[in-house]
């Protein structure tokens, strides 16, 4: 089995959830192990006091977290956020807060610079084909500039993190960046279900695998053809983690929800949870226009 080295980006929201678990006084390897969108790497972030109440109530005190009133972000992306996570806290996610702007802006600097870490570790990926998808697919709609936002939450019966991200394609580039990280997560389901990977010096083994979405009522035929969706389970000497993440587009509006840690998150249960997160949130977006 052939391998390859290539500097692959320590993952996406990760950076966030150092930050504001850190700044929580949280354990970030217990509270969030990685962040979703990446198998390679991360963690996921915010610790506020919401209590069932949605991301939007602002009552959040994490140094990270902020408060509806406090993001740059277009109202109807917040309000969308909002009600995407008062959708999480009727299935218990009820500990939960916003992503500040300063953390966002932390997060999209240094994913640019491709410098999550500090520095780039060299990662060895076999095969050898899979190492470009693996490393471009770490993708966040935060990327896509201040028309974007995120919020977290938790369950005290989930070792791990939820998160839903919202942002406005705003021109061609945007379409264009979406669409290339849509093809790398078709390049991994089709050519890259199992690969393995060292970084820095543990070897993993990564199962992606595609979930089947399940037909709710609640979920329009639309957001339904419109979804992509992708799990993936990362085993390596520091313990197994699992991921799922749900991707679809309204219109210029992307929504990304997504959930990593234990077992659970590459559920069954967890895939109609996370369908019906970003129906609220499309509902919202439809609703605001």
């Amino acid at each position: 089995m052939t391998s390859s080295r290539l500097r692959l980006p320590v993952t996406g929201a990760g950076l966030i959830a150092v930050l504001l678990l850190g700044a929580c006084g949280a354990d970030p390897q217990e509270a969030a192990p990685d962040d979703a969108d990446h198998a390679g790497v991360g963690q996921g972030e915010s610790d506020p006091d919401a209590e069932g109440e949605g991301a939007g109530d602002g009552t959040g005190d994490g140094a990270g977290a902020a408060g509806a009133a406090d993001l740059s972000a277009p109202d109807r992306l917040i309000g969308a956020a909002a009600q995407g996570a008062q959708r999480a806290a009727s299935f218990g996610f009820a500990e939960q807060g916003f992503v500040s702007d300063e953390v966002a802006a932390s997060y999209r600097e240094l994913l640019e610079e491709n410098s999550l870490a500090g520095e780039d570790p060299e990662v060895e990926v076999s095969p050898e084909s899979c190492a470009q998808p693996l490393a471009a697919v770490d993708f966040s709609p935060l990327l896509l500039g201040e028309e974007s936002v995120r919020a977290d939450y938790f369950a005290e019966s989930f070792s791990g993190v939820g998160s839903i991200e919202l942002a406005t394609l705003d021109g061609e580039a945007d379409r264009e960046r979406v669409a290339e990280h849509l093809e790398n997560v078709a390049e991994l389901l089709e050519s890259c279900q199992d690969t393995e990977f060292t970084l820095d010096g543990l070897d993993y083994v990564l199962r992606i695998e595609e979930p089947d979405l399940q037909e709710q009522a609640e979920v329009p035929a639309e957001q339904a053809e419109n979804t992509v969706a992708y799990s993936w389970q990362r085993s390596g000497d520091d313990g197994t983690t699992h991921a799922q993440i749900l991707f679809t587009q309204v219109d210029d509006d992307i929504i990304m929800v997504s959930f990593t840690g234990g077992e659970a998150a590459g559920s069954a249960e967890f895939t109609s949870i996370a369908e019906a997160i970003a129906a609220e949130a499309s509902a919202a977006l439809e609703t605001a226009e």
